[in-house]
């Protein structure tokens, strides 16, 4: 009886995470892709992971047999949805939920340093908004939203560490470690807020001649992170692929993907001026942002320390600066951005608490369900102001991501009609090609996995990696697959379709490969057209083509 009491009592105190899962099921299922409540997932980037990882759940390399440049831990979260979820996106759905509902608690963890309870949960279910803020978290899913949490984890262990004369840890420092190892496996350009917190922390401690805590930081962080990569290093040593993982992941990364050719300080200046341009273009995000910095760096109801204060603005700066680094102002993927959002929420959650101590609010047990339940409401109305991915969504039959034609009758998106027609027309397990795009999903829905190494294009000019789409054309040319799926603008035939003139053999808006009128004439001797399906891809009017094989 003393053990169910004491479980009782557990639950009466921690049943506001209940109520965060909740709404993070209930936030994620109206802004996600991957949510039942969509058609389908149409992010190529997904996709691509979702392929990927389908692949090396077959035993199948990433960077030895097939050729992708994110972290190894984004393969196996896709991978493991594949298992969840064989032919849509819908087990990475979990992870999503997963993601809400840690930035919701860590959330609450930075607002109950400074007020009660009931206050925290509050301000912890006005925030979410800041991660499915449209178009920065566009389908979901990336890898800035999976890591949204980590970074406002960053961020509680310096609030935490600043209240304490900085003497923080060893859990927390662990903690940190393995973050640093999770974020450098997944996409090490969004490292930056880390470096220069460890950098800083390393300085503070030894002017302090703190060596405790020097021995401390060193010791605990290096055995998260250990715990974070070990494994990794070790599997690619196994399987023979450490050198083609350190080549993609690094040197390509570094090589191919940089846009801007500009020296290291201009490609600084260059990240500060994409943050400064992206503070001042939305009203909210000024005001959270801008405005909010301002305000913590004179409010002393924050950071108790000047050296805090500092120390949040150089990891707010230099996270920023990593994240966009190498790329030119109006080049960046928007999504990129979303990695910017944790630091917005820090001044939010203090304009909460500061105002919650000035007008006295009162949150008790008389008032605390309807106090929650309006918070909720709020924030929903909150999310759906800045995110309407719903329009796109089964409560909306027929929207154009799924079809252009004007019926009454329920169709589904290119993708599940062609992923049908492969899986019912194949003996046994599809084989196809992606050409000329990100991968579209085609390989998701009719269960294909990637026979060659480069089973999608990418976003790079034909001149700097003319190998893609060579290797792609030797696949038809040998027709080594059975199924060629492309895109062409809706009302351009395949052998018509030359891509824009001033993209350089390079992917264009809507996912549109760099063209296909030069490679059709060698498309048709091995490949007959079997269907076609148009519909609405990021603002362009995209028509899909399905070839088969001729026996």
């Amino acid at each position: 009886m003393i053990v169910f009491s004491k479980i009782k009592i557990w639950l009466s105190n921690k049943s506001y995470l209940i109520l965060f899962l909740l709404i993070s099921v209930w936030f994620m299922g109206f802004a996600s892709y991957t949510s039942p409540l969509f058609y389908f997932d149409y992010s190529p980037d997904n996709n691509c992971f979702f392929t990927v990882g389908k692949a090396l759940m077959h035993g199948i390399l990433p960077y030895k047999d097939v050729f992708e440049q994110k972290g190894p831990y984004v393969y196996l979260m896709h991978g493991i949805a594949y298992l969840l979820s064989s032919r849509s996106l819908l087990g990475m759905f979990p992870f999503e939920v997963l993601s809400l509902f840690l930035s919701m608690y860590i959330v609450y963890k930075i607002a109950r340093m400074y007020t009660f309870q009931l206050a925290a949960c509050a301000i912890a279910i006005l925030i979410p908004f800041f991660q499915l803020f449209h178009p920065y978290y566009n389908y979901g899913d990336t890898v800035e939203s999976l890591l949204f949490p980590a970074i406002l984890g960053l961020i509680y262990t310096l609030l935490k560490g600043d209240r304490n004369h900085f003497v923080i840890s060893r859990w927390l420092w662990s903690l940190q470690g393995f973050l640093v190892g999770l974020t450098f496996f997944m996409k090490y350009t969004l490292l930056g807020g880390w470096i220069i917190f460890y950098l800083a922390m390393f300085a503070y401690y030894l002017k302090h001649k703190s060596w405790k805590e020097v021995s401390k930081m060193i010791r605990w962080s290096l055995l998260g992170f250990l715990v974070a990569i070990v494994p990794w290093l070790i599997f690619f040593l196994a399987t023979h692929s450490l050198s083609a993982f350190f080549h993609v992941y690094f040197y390509e990364n570094m090589h191919i993907y940089m846009l801007s050719d500009n020296s290291v300080f201009a490609k600084f200046i260059e990240s500060l001026t994409i943050y400064s341009s992206f503070l001042r273009q939305d009203p909210l995000i000024f005001v959270c942002g801008f405005i909010g910095y301002i305000y913590l760096l004179f409010s002393k109801s924050a950071f108790k320390t000047t050296w805090g204060k500092m120390l949040f603005v150089m990891m707010m700066v230099v996270n920023a600066a990593f994240i966009v680094y190498g790329y030119h102002p109006n080049q960046v993927y928007q999504y990129y951005e979303l990695a910017f959002f944790p630091y917005l929420v820090i001044p939010s959650i203090f304009a909460f608490v500061n105002a919650i101590k000035k007008f006295d609010v009162k949150i008790n047990d008389q008032n605390e369900s309807i106090v929650l339940l309006s918070c909720a409401l709020l924030s929903f109305f909150l999310v759906l102001g800045v995110n309407d991915n719903i329009l796109s969504s089964k409560i909306f039959p027929n929207n154009g991501s799924v079809t252009l034609n004007q019926t009454n009758k329920p169709q589904q998106p290119a993708q599940v009609e062609f992923g049908n027609i492969m899986r019912a027309q194949s003996n046994g397990r599809p084989t196809m090609l992606n050409y000329g795009s990100i991968d579209m999903g085609f390989y998701t829905t009719s269960g294909a996995l990637p026979n060659t190494y480069y089973f999608q294009n990418y976003n790079i000019e034909y001149d700097k990696a003319p190998q893609i789409l060579n290797g792609q054309l030797n696949v038809i040319k040998n027709h080594k697959v059975q199924w060629i799926v492309l895109n062409t603008p809706a009302g351009k035939q395949i052998n018509k379709w030359s891509g824009y003139s001033g993209a350089k053999g390079k992917i264009t808006s809507g996912n549109l490969n760099p063209g296909t009128k030069k490679m059709s004439k060698t498309l048709f001797k091995h490949y007959r057209i079997v269907t076609n399906h148009t519909q609405n891809f990021e603002s362009a009017n995209v028509t899909y083509w399905l070839l088969k094989r001729k026996d």
